[in-house]
């Protein structure tokens, strides 16, 4: 009786290890997550975008009349001062070339000029001849009106007549006058370039209207320019701002006076505030290709960073970054911890190696950390990233990088 005893006690001590070890063996292993806590600290909602610098007064110098410019000796960077540096000198345009039609039409519009003049010479001839003959004709009648063989009426007439002739002599002289004025004009027409020597009037200097540095040539080299054409750009390079286009729902969020980060210009973040949000937007093009409606911000920099901006100048790119609300302690998550349950935010806690569903109440939430108005203390561990099959109640094990 005692060997079966022992055989029974045996196989029941084996099937136990067995059992055991089956249990062991396929017994669901710890999940491995990556886990995050809930802290108090500063907090900040910001927005951020591409945006450029540029100077708040820029001058365009234009010409001021159409000729010919000299080449300009200011180079771009330096300085200038209002009303007294020189800028640039402009002569009046040389005459074009003339093909053969227009030079045969402007050699006979001389000659008829010449004809025309000779032709008023000799109406002057005959005007101060009729003239000396008044003036004679009013002495006789006046001998024979002393004489009474003739009446007074004759030397009124006689009177007139030389008056008529002197006016016609003026009349002459005038025409003649005209006449060298139209030579001139037409011998004008004949002069080619070749032929202008250049040392007329007309030459006008530009001087700067600003005390400021020139940040830009629009024509440096001589040549012939219409009026307006610009010819450079003046403004101080140290009275500058930003201006950064944002989509339209981000920018119905800034207020004036807001204060701004100034990024990615390769120094040290400079601090800014808001002064204008355009009231008017623009559509613009994204990179993808998506119609985007789009506003401008303005934004001036603090007196405290005005002593950095030597380094920056007009037309820099830079990434302003506008602060919508900031908090000093703020009980949060990091974002990746948050996860939808049906209307609601949830995550997961870790208590005691086990993942606990909780619902929480968010409040603001930036690209890293979520507010917690509910549902979380400070100093908690909660599941970052969590994955699908993670479930309340389950088994987990912090995984450490």
């Amino acid at each position: 009786m005692a060997a079966p005893r022992a055989r029974t006690i045996m196989f029941t001590a084996m099937g136990a290890l067995v059992l055991a070890f089956l249990i062991f063996a396929f017994r669901p292993e710890p999940l491995h997550v990556e886990a995050g806590a809930a802290s108090r600290g500063p907090m900040q909602i910001s927005i951020t975008d591409d945006g450029r610098t540029r100077v708040k007064e820029l001058y365009v110098v234009s010409a001021p009349i159409a000729g010919r410019v000299l080449r300009l000796e200011p180079e771009v960077g330096d300085r200038v001062v209002a009303g007294e540096t020189l800028l640039a000198t402009m002569l009046p345009s040389g005459p074009a070339f003339l093909d053969e039609r227009r030079q045969k039409e402007a050699e006979a519009a001389v000659e008829a000029a010449r004809a025309a003049l000779e032709l008023a010479q000799a109406s002057v001839s005959k005007a101060e001849a009729e003239v000396d003959y008044a003036q004679a004709e009013i002495k006789r009648t006046e001998t024979l009106v002393a004489s009474n063989t003739a009446s007074p009426a004759a030397l009124d007439r006689a009177q007139l007549a030389f008056r008529t002739a002197a006016a016609q002599l003026d009349t002459a002289k005038s025409s003649v006058r005209m006449r060298r004025a139209d030579v001139a004009v037409a011998e004008a027409a004949l002069i080619g370039p070749d032929q202008a020597d250049g040392a007329g009037g007309g030459v006008v200097q530009i001087n700067a209207p600003i005390s400021g540095a020139v940040l830009a040539l629009s024509h440096e080299s001589e040549g012939v320019v219409a009026v307006g054409t610009p010819l450079l750009e003046l403004g101080d390079p140290q009275d500058i701002e930003i201006v950064a286009d944002f989509l339209s729902h981000q920018a119905v969020q800034v207020k004036p006076g807001a204060h701004v980060m100034v990024e990615g210009w390769g120094g040290e973040p400079l601090s800014g505030h808001v002064r204008l949000v355009e009231p008017k937007g623009f559509t613009k093009f994204s990179a993808l290709g998506i119609e985007e409606q789009r506003v401008n911000i303005i934004i001036d920099f603090d007196d405290a960073s005005r002593e950095q901006l030597g380094q920056l100048g007009h037309g820099f790119r830079v990434e302003p970054r506008i602060i919508l609300w900031e908090g000093e302690n703020v009980l949060q998550v990091p974002t990746s911890a948050l996860f939808r349950k049906g209307e609601s935010w949830a995550v997961f806690r870790i208590i005691d190696d086990t993942a606990v569903l909780t619902e929480v109440e968010v409040g603001r939430m930036n690209d890293r950390e979520a507010e917690i108005m509910g549902g979380l203390t400070d100093g908690e561990t909660v599941v970052l990233h969590p994955a699908d099959v993670l479930e309340d109640g389950m088994s987990v094990t912090i995984h450490v990088q």
